[in-house]
């Protein structure tokens, strides 16, 4: 398989300043569309900005459905996938989204499904995951709390994911859980990990650390706080040798697994005390 070259960047969006963030935006894509890139990756409500301000987020909302057909067209124009954060209303109701733009005219959307405290104040929860084709690659998306869900990285890449999509507006004070989850999940499911983070001071004291990470666990490449952008190419054929084979330093999860034992992670839950 031909090695696939993502691109994930990290900003600090500015709440309510939708022209600039859209600007950066397009701007960090057009440079990703130069390096050869098939697909960039922004944080979470990166069109916005992390707020929980309703009125901020409606009109974010508004402001995308402007902008969108610009994307779309450099999407195609560079054959490459556009993916960036942004509340979006569905039945009335606000919900944190990711967009994924990929050269066709209809957008896919991820509702954001677990959300993290005071967001469930003010989003409705998405009811589905999302995995989605491009370039012959499957990729499965989820967002910022999520990585601390085990369960829903498994069941992307069980879905064919092979390299799960990850955008982030995190706290540096859960640092720990942040380089500790993003690096398990590529481990146990024996894929490429792609982590776009928000930096700076804002909502909260934001966590930065942008990264891509490999099957084995290992960080390819990071940032630590500056606004930029990691580009690396993906081998997509060394999955197989993560997932399946029990040999040198791989750990062959898929191989060995068992579902039949697995029920109580649909059926049962801990008894709150």
């Amino acid at each position: 398989m031909k090695a696939l070259k993502v691109a994930a960047v990290q900003m600090q969006p500015k709440v309510g300043d939708f022209e600039s963030n859209f600007s950066f935006i397009m701007e960090m894509s057009e440079k990703a569309c130069k390096s050869g890139a098939d697909l960039v990756l922004f944080p979470e409500l990166s069109l916005s900005g992390y707020t929980l301000d309703e009125a901020v987020l409606k009109k974010a909302w508004e402001y995308f459905k402007q902008v969108s057909e610009q994307v779309l067209r450099l999407s195609r124009m560079c054959d490459m996938a556009i993916i960036f954060g942004t509340p979006r209303i569905v039945g009335g109701n606000l919900r944190n989204s990711t967009a994924i733009f990929k050269k066709k005219r209809e957008v896919l959307f991820y509702d954001k499904t677990h959300l993290f405290r005071a967001e469930k104040d003010v989003f409705e929860p998405g009811d589905d995951f999302l995995t989605f084709k491009f370039k012959e690659v499957t990729f499965g998306v989820l967002t910022c709390y999520e990585i601390g869900f085990p369960e829903i990285s498994r069941c992307l890449t069980l879905r064919g994911a092979q390299v799960l999509l990850v955008s982030f507006a995190f706290g540096k004070e859960r640092w720990k859980i942040y380089d500790t989850a993003t690096k398990a999940r590529a481990i146990e499911n024996g894929c490429y990990l792609v982590a776009s983070s928000t930096t700076g001071k804002g909502f909260m004291d934001f966590i930065g650390h942008t990264r891509i990470v490999h099957p084995s666990g290992q960080v390819m490449a990071e940032l630590e706080e500056e606004q930029g952008m990691i580009i690396r190419e993906l081998d997509l054929d060394v999955l197989y040798h993560y997932r399946y084979e029990e040999a040198g330093d791989s750990h062959a999860y898929f191989k060995n697994r068992d579902p039949r034992l697995y029920k109580d992670l649909c059926f049962k839950d801990l008894k709150k005390s």
